[in-house]
């Protein structure tokens, strides 16, 4: 991971900057436990709205792959966690949470900067009782949530006189 992350910082080509960038967005959105804002960081001479673009991407991508796989162990998982009083309201809070709130309250989790959104994306998938979230608006949410990230990065590092990209 840290060659990867050598390479992001020090790439000048953006081609092959934005693939990589692609690839590392729906890593970190699958399984890598760190705020894929990280990645605005890196090569400064790469246009932000770019950048913005290639994160969301990749980030929709692995939700779709975070429902799928959240979807086929939530039964398996629910079974075996269900063990005592306190699993099991925990458990019942989270399900009540996603079928309260599904895409709004997924949408405002995820718009958060610097959260890691592994775990709300899995915790989601993994109660979303009978499909009550669908593939392609769950990816959907998880592409304009990025944006907004990086929009929030962009502006409070702007105020702050802080440059994040070209």
């Amino acid at each position: 991971m840290d060659g990867l992350i050598d390479f992001l910082a020090d790439t000048t080509d953006p081609l092959l900057y934005s693939i990589l960038l692609f690839l590392y967005s729906i890593a970190a959105t699958v399984a890598l436990p760190i705020p894929v804002e990280a990645a605005l960081f890196f090569n400064l001479n790469q246009n932000v709205f770019s950048k913005a673009l290639m994160v969301a991407m990749g980030k929709a991508i692995g939700s779709v792959a975070v429902l799928w796989i959240g979807g086929g162990i939530g039964g398996l998982m629910e079974s075996r966690l269900m063990t005592n009083n306190l699993s099991k309201l925990v458990i019942n809070f989270c399900k009540w949470l996603v079928f309260k709130f599904h895409y709004i309250g997924l949408y405002i989790i995820l718009s958060i900067p610097l959260m890691v959104d592994t775990v709300p994306l899995y915790l989601f998938s993994i109660f979303n009782e009978k499909g009550l979230m669908r593939p392609k608006p769950f990816a959907y949410v998880n592409f304009m949530a990025a944006i907004n990230r990086v929009l929030i990065i962009m502006i409070v590092f702007e105020i702050w006189g802080i440059q994040i990209a070209a």
